[in-house]
Order: C-alpha cells, then sequence, then structure tokens
C-alpha cells in the first residue's frame, strides 16, 4: 500500500476523529460505534473475499479515512462510494483519494448509513457494533440487488448465516480491541422468493400447474408444493444470488430442480432420472 496514503489519511483521521465523536454521540444513535481505522492487512482480506472487479461499485458504509474503497479504486479500478456521519472523516478521506489519484472512481458522502440509497452498490463492506449490524440486514436483503456481496468485519450479521467464513491473526488489532483474533464474514444477497408461484414441469411429470409456496427468511428458506389435499415438501432448497434450487419427490418420482430468479419469474431445468427438461414458475401472490 501507498506510504504517502497512510500517513496522510492516518494523520488527518487521528486528528479529528476524538472531537467528532463527542459533538456527535449524545444527539444521535446511529453513530455505528467509535472510529477504529481497519487494519491494512484486514483491508487486503476484505477486498480478496469480496472477489473486487473493475465493473463494482463498492459501498462502505461507516467509511471512517476511505481506505477500503480507495483501495478497491486504485488496485482493481472499480468505483467506490464511502458513506460517514463524521464530517472530518469525510474529509480526510475527499483528501486521501485525490493524493491516489483516484477522486475521479470514489466519492465520499456525509450522511446517515442507515438511511443512504444503497441499491448501486454491488459490494458492501461494514465494520460496525454487532447491535448496527443486526440493524442493517432487513436493509441489506430488500434493497440490495440479487447477487450483490457483502463483508462484514468481526460480526456476522445475524441471524443471517454467512457463505463463508475467514478467520485470521492480526498483530496490529490487539493495540484496538484487545485481541488479535480477526474474523470476516461474507455473504451473497439472495433473490426474494416468497410467495406463492405457479410452478409448469413437462407434461410427463406434471400434467397441469402445480401451487409451489416458499417462505424466506434472513436465517432460512422452505417451501412446499401443493397438489389437491396432498403437501409436498422442498428438500434442500437454496438460493444464492439469482440462482435457486431444490428437490421434490413427486409421484414416487425425485425430481431435481436447477434455476434462474428474474423478479416474477423462473426458469431452469429439472431432471428425473433420465428425464430432463424445462420448469417455469410464476409469482401468482404474497404468502400471507
Amino acid at each position: 500500500m501507498n506510504s504517502r496514503f497512510r500517513c496522510v489519511a492516518v494523520a488527518l483521521a487521528f486528528c479529528s476523529a476524538a472531537p467528532a465523536l463527542a459533538q456527535g454521540a449524545e444527539e444521535k444513535d446511529n453513530i455505528a460505534g467509535p472510529y477504529v481505522p481497519t487494519p491494512w492487512v484486514i483491508v487486503e482480506e476484505m477486498l480478496k473475499l469480496a472477489g473486487i472487479r473493475g465493473e463494482d461499485v463498492v459501498y462502505d458504509l461507516g467509511s471512517g479515512d476511505g481506505r477500503l474503497v480507495i483501495t478497491a479504486a486504485k488496485r482493481f479500478g472499480a468505483r467506490g462510494v464511502g458513506v460517514e456521519l463524521q464530517t472530518e472523516l469525510v474529509e480526510t478521506a475527499r483528501i486521501a483519494a485525490k493524493h491516489e489519484g483516484v477522486a475521479d472512481r470514489v466519492k465520499f458522502v456525509q450522511g446517515d448509513l442507515f438511511e443512504t440509497d444503497i441499491k448501486d452498490a454491488s459490494v458492501v463492506m461494514l465494520y460496525l457494533l454487532p447491535r448496527f449490524v443486526t440493524r442493517l440486514v432487513p436493509r441489506l436483503r430488500a434493497e440490495l440487488r440479487p447477487g450483490t456481496r457483502i463483508v462484514s468485519h468481526d460480526y456476522p450479521l445475524a441471524p443471517w448465516p454467512p457463505d463463508k467464513e475467514l478467520s485470521m491473526d492480526v498483530a496490529e488489532k490487539e493495540m484496538i480491541s484487545g485481541t488479535s483474533w480477526t474474523r470476516l464474514y461474507y455473504y451473497v444477497v439472495p433473490a426474494r422468493v416468497q410467495g406463492v408461484w405457479e410452478l409448469t414441469l413437462p407434461k410427463t411429470l406434471a400434467g397441469a400447474p402445480l401451487r409451489l409456496e416458499v417462505t424466506q427468511e434472513p436465517h432460512a428458506v422452505g417451501g412446499l408444493v401443493r397438489d389437491g389435499d396432498a403437501e409436498l415438501y422442498l428438500r434442500d432448497l437454496a438460493v444464492r444470488g439469482e440462482r435457486i434450487r431444490f428437490g421434490l419427490l413427486y409421484k414416487s418420482r425425485l425430481i431435481a430442480f436447477e434455476g434462474t430468479v428474474a423478479g416474477e419469474s423462473m426458469t431452469g431445468e429439472v431432471r428425473a432420472r433420465e428425464l430432463r427438461g424445462p420448469w417455469t414458475a410464476r409469482l401468482r401472490a404474497p404468502l400471507r
């Protein structure tokens, strides 16, 4: 990492962080913890875990001195947005972006991370206290596009189970938090599939459309197919980004489904022994 960026960002940040905290802490409950700069080795691992690409738009919610989005822009050519409540830190980040030559690719806004529009993000980075991370979960799942990647430093997005975890020792953190132990949590935003769907299979499997009901919560997703009075529960239902898969035992045949979710429709392929064919589903109503 460019040593000039370290010096500029760290020096300015430490000069301004303390008064900013004192000024805002009593006025607003949305200061998501004191300013703690993310150690550079963790910055590297967060960007690596997220798989940053040039076409990404990286949002850092609680961006501090801006090091995450600045590094994403400088190293990978990504665009970035840092959201920070403390005005002094926003100015610190803007100065650092100019010094690093990426001011045209990143921007830093002074604002409340719980209210800022995040829908354009393809990657979201978090280093917040646990109660604020948990508070963000409904927003992240409702407003981000399916397939958006999220990396949270130290605290999971409970009750949402992560897709990956990475643990490591970082000696520098012992001075910050009293322990060198670090954990990163990686998530992929799933498509929204809760509702009542009309499921159509090849006629050799089902002569008429079936009723598919799906429930979806941060901690679990499940569903069943109704065929007359019969309730047939889906097996191993999983949604990751826009991809969906599940199994169904129907008329003594185990059918495997794989497909893609696109708004109010799903399409894909079914496999049942030697048979392969297309399947579709259309959303008919929200599940009550």
